[in-house]
């Protein structure tokens, strides 16, 4: 009997194991499928701001609405298992200040929240929309290595 339960609790445990060496890669797919998303809005958002394409008020609602997800999403995105492997470019830095960068996204949250309420037109835009990136490449500074 004693065989048995200690056979089974070893079977959970690797099974635990092994689903969350799984779960890591995945992690890791997700907040790189999260920052393309990202960075394909901040060039839409640029666009607009350097007249290369025309102000559209429902695709700056987009691009805020995706800011805002990864907002959201980032914190949860950074397990101890996904330091390394998996083409990441997350910097040691995440881990070993993790004050600093969960102070960084907040703040980034408010300023996405504060930019999309008064964002109105092409102008307000080209104001609000800098503040917002100035965020991004300060984070990516610290807490993104640099890639090829």
């Amino acid at each position: 009997m004693l065989r048995r339960l200690l056979a089974v609790v070893a079977f959970t445990i690797f099974g635990m194991t092994v689903a969350f060496a799984q779960s890591c890669p995945d992690t890791v797919k997700n907040r790189q499928a999260l920052m393309k998303r990202s960075g394909d809005m901040a060039k839409a958002g640029v666009a607009m701001v350097r007249g290369q394409a025309p102000y559209d008020a429902a695709k700056v609602k987009e691009i805020f609405a995706a800011f805002q997800d990864k907002a959201d999403k980032l914190p949860t995105l950074f397990p101890d298992c996904s330091k390394t492997g998996n083409d990441t470019h997350a910097a040691p830095a995440i881990w070993t200040q993790q004050d600093d960068f969960k102070a960084k996204i907040a703040k980034f949250a408010a300023d996405v929240k504060t930019a999309e309420g008064n964002t109105k037109d092409l102008d307000t835009l080209k104001v609000n929309f800098p503040l917002v990136a100035k965020d991004c490449g300060g984070c990516h500074e610290t807490f993104r290595t640099k890639m090829d």
